[in-house]
């Protein structure tokens, strides 16, 4: 215990020195944030203050500023449109404005656009920084000064939450009962409900947030036992607002996916419901954890988790589906069972400009865990046949390290064209092998989509990491991986779908521009072992980037619906695969 305390003090002081600099960033821009506590883009919260600023020429409606004419500082126009052929001696600042330059067109330093495009930027010279913002703001004027107000909160997930019976609201805080098709739909749970009770209250000091729920999951068949009901419990109290000290403990007994990096939870369950494909793997959870996090704004956290818990099967049940109703379910893979502690450290930093709508910034995230415990698991890949004799007496003691990385930039290198790249590996580090809900599987409409989900057919099994075994539910095997992913996209058409996403609840999908997609990726599993120029690595070793898996495809996205075809370059023999995506590639 104490060797995992010291490994853990280790990794949350290189986590703290990661996000020291974004932390501190994140705390400086919200003591500047607008006085009625509306989340502002740091290009919103930018644009307000300099439109506030008492040196600032502002102005109301259409703003020309002639050739050969020069502004005093800086210049902020709402509505505009704005039209500049002369000279702004500082930055120019259009909130909810278009911006034309003239030929000669010239601004000394930055040039902020919020709600609006830009024409001529190419025939005008721009000293500093362009940022923009494609949302409107949303504002009230107090006099002179500009008042940035609360922006409605969008919802992808509108059409699962549902909350009744309203008994006290008011600001932030509320009490109410909550009831919420919460869970992705699967071939396990079926539709999955939580319902009970919930509050939360704003203190001086902080807010506190309470969750009783208990678990409903309609799979067939429906039994008075724990594979149809659970619970999912939670209290969280807050010291420091909006930034600050949170202390919580949650009980728990639910079940639990593998892999939920790769898609979302919308994903897979309308591709289990529609199409009768479902691309995870469960297992149950029971027990309880304690959480302590640093929390700075919405740019970043530190979270550590404490947990004690037990680990259980759970097989595929019979749920309805709209196509394909009449074949079987892909087998739920037997993972590992038995009782564990876990001790986790997870870092997150998002600098993007609007979290729902990635237009420029960084976002990374850090994840390190450590398992002590016992637990009964095949020690290598089973086949069907010789399963249960594969699995029969193997309970040992297990301890190991796991830990992943994923990094995200996003670049915008024109008003309407981004640049946009990942990475992200992760895996085994250290002590025992991994139990099987931990490892790792590449292919499919998440990763690799020019290769098939849960392909096996490879040779050598580089994604999939089978070892040619037939395994039941072909689970990933894989005690590493690493992708590689990156995308080009640009605006398809001008004016023809919209862009306001928040004020038509009933129409989640085609929220945003169309915008088509080229894309690559790149990427490989592998175990950790003697090297055999095939599935297995030492361990202090990289593979060879001649053996990644790669492909290339087009796209067309509709922001909250996408259209795709993938291509495998590396593997000629592979088919063009067609897919559908309810959310962007990442």
């Amino acid at each position: 215990m104490l060797a995992i305390v010291a490994n853990a003090t280790r990794v949350v002081a290189l986590a703290l020195l990661v996000l020291a600099h974004p932390v501190a960033h994140a705390l400086a821009a919200q003591n500047r944030a607008d006085e009625n506590g509306a989340r502002l883009t740091s290009v919103a919260r930018t644009a307000t203050e300099l439109y506030n600023a008492a040196p600032t020429t502002r102005a109301n409606g259409a703003f020309e500023l002639a050739r050969g004419t020069s502004s005093t500082g800086d210049v902020a126009v709402l509505n505009g449109p704005v039209t500049i052929a002369g000279t702004v001696n500082g930055t120019l600042v259009a909130i909810n404005a278009d911006v034309r330059f003239a030929p000669g067109a010239r601004i000394a330093q930055h040039l902020i656009v919020i709600g609006g495009t830009i024409t001529g930027q190419d025939s005008a010279t721009i000293g500093g920084e362009i940022r923009v913002q494609a949302e409107l703001l949303r504002y009230h004027l107090e006099g002179e000064k500009l008042v940035a107000e609360r922006d409605a909160a969008y919802d992808d997930g509108w059409w699962s939450r549902r909350s009744i019976r309203h008994e006290f609201r008011r600001g932030e805080a509320y009490t109410d009962f909550f009831y919420v098709a919460s869970r992705a739909y699967n071939r396990v749970e079926g539709w999955s409900f939580v319902a009970g009770p919930r509050f939360r209250r704003i203190t001086d000091w902080g807010k506190i947030n309470v969750e009783t729920f208990g678990v409903v999951r309609t799979a067939s068949p429906v039994r008075w036992d724990n594979r149809t009901l659970g619970h999912d419990a939670r209290i969280d109290v807050q010291l420091g607002k909006p930034w600050g000290l949170v202390l919580g403990a949650h009980v728990f007994d639910v079940v639990q996916s593998t892999e939920s990096w790769q898609l979302s939870d919308g994903e897979v369950g309308l591709s289990s419901a529609l199409l009768h494909r479902d691309y995870r793997d469960y297992y149950a959870r029971h027990g309880g954890e304690g959480v302590v996090r640093l929390q700075a704004t919405d740019e970043a956290d530190l979270t550590m988790t404490v947990s004690a818990e037990t680990w259980d099967n759970v097989a595929a049940r019979n749920p309805w589906s709209l196509l394909r109703g009449n074949e079987a379910w892909r087998e739920n893979p037997l993972e590992a069972v038995g009782a564990m502690h876990l001790l986790s450290v997870r870092a997150r930093v998002d600098t993007r400009e609007k979290q729902r709508s990635a237009w420029s910034g960084w976002y990374a995230t850090f994840d390190w865990e450590n398992g002590t415990g016992t637990l009964t698991s095949p020690a290598a890949p089973c086949a069907k046949e010789t399963l249960a004799l594969c699995i029969a007496g193997l309970t040992k003691p297990v301890n190991y390290t796991r830990g992943m990385v994923d990094l995200r930039r996003y670049n915008r290198i024109s008003p309407h064209a981004f640049l946009n790249l990942r990475i992200a590996a992760g895996g085994w580090l250290s002590g025992d092998a991994l139990p099987l809900q931990k490892r790792m599987a590449l292919g499919g409409p998440g990763t690799l989509p020019g290769f098939g989900f849960r392909e096996t057919s490879l040779a050598p099994d580089i994604l999939n990491c089978s070892t040619g075994n037939a395994i039941s539910g072909t689970p990933g095997f894989c005690d590493r991986m690493a992708l590689a992913q990156v995308e080009l996209r640009s605006r398809l058409f001008s004016g023809i779908f919209r862009d306001d996403a928040g004020d038509e609840w009933w129409r989640p999908g085609l929220n945003h521009e169309a915008q088509w997609v080229l894309f690559a990726d790149a990427g490989r599993g592998w175990n950790v072992g003697a090297s055999n120029g095939g599935v297995n690595i030492d361990k202090d070793r990289l593979p060879d980037m001649n053996s990644f898996k790669r492909d290339i495809g087009i796209g067309l996205d509709f922001g909250g619906l996408g259209f795709y075809w993938a291509k495998a370059v590396s593997d000629a023999a592979e088919p063009g695969r067609f897919f559908m995506r309810l959310e962007r590639r990442f």
